[in-house]
């Protein structure tokens, strides 16, 4: 079996009429769960989906207890920024969620304080890719505030604070607590 290409479906579809279009959009948006978000981010539903994100994020580390504990898996969280990612452009609602990742593991390393580098080095990453997508769409002053406040919640172990304080100074200045 061949692999379609681009050039091959775009001619397909050009031989379609509207109805059957239509009909074949109705049919990916009824099948596929990630089509319907994809329409929904497109007429105006971003804040639900959004917030199902966040909530995917959020249960990873705070809110899904079992047996006593959050799940803590990273690639679960990550993978809700990924496909949020893949719904949306909008540097303002990826930038929230990315805070959100941010603020959800240091929440966990407050209440647990594993000591396990990668929960302080993931979410130090994901922390600084934040930054910049603030800089490069002119959001810095937005988020400075919840920016701050992740620095002033962040656990010391690891040397997480004075990285997190390093990432900040990079791009407003002078962090004061």
């Amino acid at each position: 079996m061949s692999k379609v290409n681009w050039t091959q479906i775009k001619k397909g579809l050009q031989q379609k009429t509207k109805e059957d279009l239509l009909k074949e959009i109705s049919t990916l948006y009824q099948n596929f769960p990630q089509v319907k978000e994809y329409y929904q981010v497109q007429t105006s539903g971003v804040v639900e989906i959004l917030d199902k994100y966040r909530n995917i994020v959020e249960k990873e580390f705070i809110h899904g207890k079992t047996r006593g504990l959050p799940k803590a898996r990273f690639n679960v969280a990550k993978k809700a920024v990924s496909d949020f990612k893949k719904l949306t452009k909008d540097p303002d609602l990826i930038a929230d969620l990315m805070l959100t990742f941010v603020e959800s593991i240091s929440q966990f390393n407050s209440d647990f304080s594993p000591d396990v580098e990668k929960f302080y080095v993931i979410p130090e990453d994901m922390f600084e890719k934040v930054l910049i997508l603030l800089k490069e769409n002119n959001l810095l002053a937005k988020y400075q505030l919840r920016a701050s406040e992740i620095v002033c919640n962040a656990m010391d172990g690891w040397g997480h604070f004075d990285q997190l304080k390093e990432y900040y100074e990079d791009f407003y200045g002078t962090f004061i607590r």
